[in-house]
Order: structure tokens, then C-alpha cells, then sequence
């Protein structure tokens, strides 16, 4: 079996008071294979935020693979988000989180869709490269185990692709993904739970899954929560761990197939 932890839109900086503990604990208890983290790891990036979630990961006993968002580059200083806009991640979190994890039966590979600025009014909106989404999905050619892509914005989302869910080049790059076979494409921003198929030409399918975030208070109408998914020789699931009505725990929901 493995088991992956996925959780999202942190927000350190942001947090409600207990969540972090309480987090840490569920997941060192579910021991699961890797942790992928997809992105908002800090509420404005500042320091002393990336500092608070190193502290974190640490603590996580698990290899944990992390996709920045937006709000991972130094959001209040523009001069900077144009010069180097993943230089405190980079330096703050690069040697406790890695982009890519591969054991004998799952590979995740990040991919990063945010930016520090853009031509366009809203800056924070995903953007997503797909000669990059094309490099990634070759990585795994050679691969025949569980193949998850991990993005901070969505390419897929319920509605379409509008609103805070306006990724350029996210439908270009989610039917590369498709057409290359891919198991999961897992993503955050939305603080939003939800899992999309899509039919791939084996007759499989690749599901695109959003993460609501873990930690924050700015839930957007859903609890904190993360996702856990287990794959097994009965197939892959997703069960949703979430903190209802304000209690610093996290507790599981029910158990969602995904047939593949």
C-alpha cells in the first residue's frame, strides 16, 4: 500500500491558534509514505513565516514535497517578487522539502504554476507552462507505479477554469498530464475540496483533486481540512480529514473511491 498526505494554503502567518499541533499529530499518526504540500505555506511571505513552516515540516515525519504559491513570494515587496521571487523559499525551506519523491510504487513530481507577477490585473492567478507540464510527464515514462503531479493552482475545477480559478494554460497542461497517463494532479489555492476525472486513452482515469487549507482561518465557507489518499490493490481513495466547527482536531470523513 502507499499512503500520501496531501495539505495546502497553510498560510503561517494566518493560522488559527491549535491547528498546527493538531495537524501535525493526525499526520505523524497516519504515517503516510510522503507529504505533498501544494503550495501557501506563508500568509505574505515574510521571514519569520517561512521560518514557521520550516518549523513545521520538521516536525513531520515524512519526506514532504512542496509546490510554492503565490503567497510564497514576498507579497508586500514588489521589487522583490520581480527580482527573486523564490529566493526566501529557496533559502528558508529548500533543505527540509524537496520537488520531487519516487519510491518503488509512487512518484510525485511538483510543478510550479505561480508567479511573481504578471501582466494581468490579478496577479496571484495560476499560470502554467506546458512545455514544462510536457518535460514532467516524460520524467515518468519509465514509471508503472502511482504518478501524482502536485501544482499549487488548479487546471481543473468545478465551473471551469474562472474566477480565482482563471489558471492560463491550465487546460493545456491538464490534457497533457491526461494524455500521459498521470494517476492524480493535486492542487491547492481554491481552499476548496473537490476530485475531477478525466478519461485517459488506456480508458483509466486521472483525477484532478483540490485541497481545502489546512490551516488558515480564511476557509472561504469549508472547514480546514486535508486530504488523504491511499492506494492499495482495491484501488486508489481519498478520505478528507477535516476540523469542523472550530475544534483543533482533525477528523476523518468518508472514504472516496477513485477508480483509476
Amino acid at each position: 500500500m502507499t499512503r500520501l498526505a496531501q495539505i495546502s494554503d497553510l498560510h503561517f502567518g494566518a493560522e488559527s491558534p491549535g491547528l498546527p499541533e493538531a495537524l501535525l499529530d493526525t499526520l505523524n499518526t497516519l504515517k503516510p509514505d510522503a507529504v505533498i504540500a501544494s503550495g501557501d505555506f506563508t500568509q505574505y511571505g515574510r521571514r519569520r513565516e517561512f521560518d514557521a513552516a520550516r518549523d513545521f515540516f520538521s516536525a513531520i515525519e515524512a519526506p514532504v514535497i512542496a509546490a510554492p504559491g503565490n503567497h510564497d513570494t514576498p507579497y508586500l515587496n514588489l521589487a522583490a517578487r520581480v527580482a527573486a521571487p523564490w529566493a526566501r523559499f529557496e533559502k528558508r525551506l529548500g533543505k527540509g522539502v524537496t520537488p520531487s519523491w519516487r519510491s518503488p510504487t509512487a512518484a510525485v513530481e511538483s510543478y510550479l504554476t505561480a508567479r511573481g507577477l504578471q501582466a494581468q490585473l490579478d496577479w496571484s492567478l495560476g499560470r502554467a507552462n506546458p512545455r514544462q507540464a510536457a518535460q514532467i510527464a516524460q520524467s515518468f515514462n519509465d514509471f508503472r507505479g502511482l504518478k501524482v503531479v502536485a501544482a499549487h493552482h488548479p487546471l481543473m475545477a468545478p465551473g471551469g477554469l474562472k474566477g480565482r480559478a482563471k489558471t492560463r494554460g491550465g487546460r493545456e497542461a491538464a490534457d497533457i498530464f491526461v494524455q500521459a497517463g498521470m494517476d492524480l494532479v493535486v492542487t491547492g489555492h481554491l481552499h476548496q475540496v473537490f476530485a475531477l476525472p478525466q478519461r485517459r486513452p488506456d480508458g483509466g482515469s486521472c483525477w484532478f483533486v483540490g485541497a481545502g487549507t489546512a490551516l488558515s482561518h480564511r476557509t472561504r465557507g469549508e472547514p480546514p481540512s486535508f486530504n488523504l489518499f491511499d492506494n492499495t490493490l482495491e484501488g486508489l481513495s481519498l478520505t478528507v480529514y477535516a476540523a469542523e466547527d472550530g475544534e483543533n482536531r482533525f477528523t476523518p470523513g468518508k472514504v472516496q473511491p477513485l477508480h483509476r
